[in-house]
């Protein structure tokens, strides 16, 4: 880049990339997005992540594929801590099958050097299997709300 293009950038133009270890998340989730090639955080993650593992309320909004999970669920896993007692912690509703599988299996992939367990609640499966797992102390639920309220 030559000295005039470098003197025209805004700050809103450059964009220093961050990664989840310089924002304070635990090593372990670190090792658990690492190990899919995730490494650096973007931009809503790094808007809400700061804000959510103290515990302040965040209200995101980021295009499809963006890494809004990440930017709720890093902080939902890490304030559960390491080894969280058994029973419902944390409530993800979303509104269709499709997101709460891939909801799921994002919690699943964070917590996995944790014993934190994630149990996926939506219809068209089998109800048995879904409160065996409620039954058996799962910490984060995520499910749509039917179903939900179907098992209430």
């Amino acid at each position: 880049m030559d000295s005039l293009t470098r003197r025209h950038l805004t700050a809103r133009q450059v964009h220093i990339v961050t990664t989840f270890a310089d924002m304070g998340v635990d090593q372990d989730i670190v090792d658990a997005l690492a190990s899919k090639g995730i490494v650096d955080a973007f931009p809503i993650q790094e808007q809400t992540i700061p804000l959510g593992l103290p515990g302040q309320d965040i209200i995101g909004q980021a295009k499809t594929g963006t890494g809004k999970t990440f930017g709720f669920g890093i902080p939902v896993v890490q304030r559960l801590g390491l080894d969280p007692a058994p029973g419902v912690k944390a409530l993800i509703v979303v509104p269709t099958r499709e997101l709460a599988v891939q909801v799921y299996e994002d919690m699943d992939m964070l917590t996995s050097n944790r014993s934190t367990s994630v149990v996926a609640i939506y219809g068209g499966k089998a109800y048995e299997g879904q409160i065996d797992q409620l039954k058996a102390g799962a910490q984060i639920v995520v499910g749509t709300p039917g179903r939900l309220i179907d098992l209430n």
